[in-house]
């Protein structure tokens, strides 16, 4: 783990420090300090690893990994952990193990401290919304995210769609609301097998999205039975249709039953025909008998 002289003025991170200025002063520091995490301490508290993690999201690092081995580590950079109140930077390595160990209860404890936290601006974005625009529209969509197509250690990574090819990782179901203060302003995400198709999550994303703005649209319910009253008419329709034809579908097959049976009994009653006619001989001269042991025939044979 890297060692950080938290006085430190220098960094390359000058967005970082004032982002987590403006952390410290909503409280969002001290409630993340203050979420209860079953791990051992040596050099840096669990909670100060989770602050790390978010801090590292925040720089946009796309790999754990970049936050010691990056051009400029973030995890020595003292001049942000001050910002964030740390007393210091873990390596990665210990971020990673510190990620791993939470439990589905602390991991959801922090997830409360964050929705609590973003949930002014969600808000702040509907009212806004409502009063330019009139209404809310939301964007749902699948976005992938490939993983190494090598690795075993990714749960429930799946082969899929993904930047016009398939690859091995996950599909994030990302919903978000179209904001006239900052363009767009991103509600959730959630993880699902690269295999999975965005017909499948549709009426999950508009329950995330109800969820996370408190607001629920106008189902316009009597709009729906003008449409489901048009779509039953067309349907009947169609129905008398088909019934049409399938009679005159059924009327045309006994006829040709009919027809077949026909053309059988006239072919059966050739075939007698032909079987009991009897052929005429043609007219001519007798055969001629040869006598029986004289080699002579009759009219050859010497009167007595």
């Amino acid at each position: 783990m890297s060692q950080i002289v938290a006085q430190s003025n220098r960094t390359e991170h000058a967005w970082l420090v004032l982002l987590g200025e403006y952390a410290r002063q909503s409280g969002l520091t001290a409630a993340l300090n203050a979420v209860p995490l079953q791990q051992k301490v040596r050099t840096h508290r669990p909670q100060t690893k989770v602050i790390e993690f978010l801090v590292a999201i925040l720089a946009g690092l796309p790999h754990l990994k970049d936050i010691s081995r990056d051009g400029h580590p973030l995890d020595q950079d003292g001049a942000v952990a001050l910002a964030w109140q740390q007393p210091g930077w873990a390596d990665y390595s210990g971020v990673s193990r510190a990620l791993q160990g939470l439990s589905l209860s602390e991991a959801q404890a922090i997830g409360a401290v964050l929705d609590t936290f973003s949930q002014p601006f969600i808000d702040e974005t509907v009212v806004a919304a409502m009063r330019t625009e009139g209404r809310l529209i939301y964007d749902g969509d699948l976005t992938g995210r490939p993983v190494s197509p090598t690795s075993t250690t990714y749960p429930g990574a799946a082969y899929g769609h993904m930047d016009d090819a398939v690859q091995l990782g996950y599909q994030a179901a990302v919903v978000s609301l179209h904001s006239p203060i900052d363009g767009r302003l991103l509600l959730s995400v959630e993880l699902h097998p690269g295999n999975t198709v965005s017909c499948t999550q549709v009426e999950a994303m508009v329950a995330a999205a109800e969820q996370r703005t408190c607001v629920r649209p106008l189902r316009r319910t009597e709009l729906l039975a003008q449409r489901l009253l048009a779509v039953t008419e067309q349907r009947c329709k169609a129905e008398a249709r088909l019934a049409q034809r399938q009679a005159a579908l059924t009327t045309a097959q006994v006829r040709s039953q009919c027809r077949l049976a026909e053309l059988a009994a006239a072919q059966a009653t050739v075939v007698q025909a032909n079987r009991s006619a009897t052929i005429t001989p043609t007219t001519g001269a007798p055969p001629q008998c040869v006598g029986a042991g004289t080699g002579q025939s009759r009219d050859e044979a010497t009167p007595s």
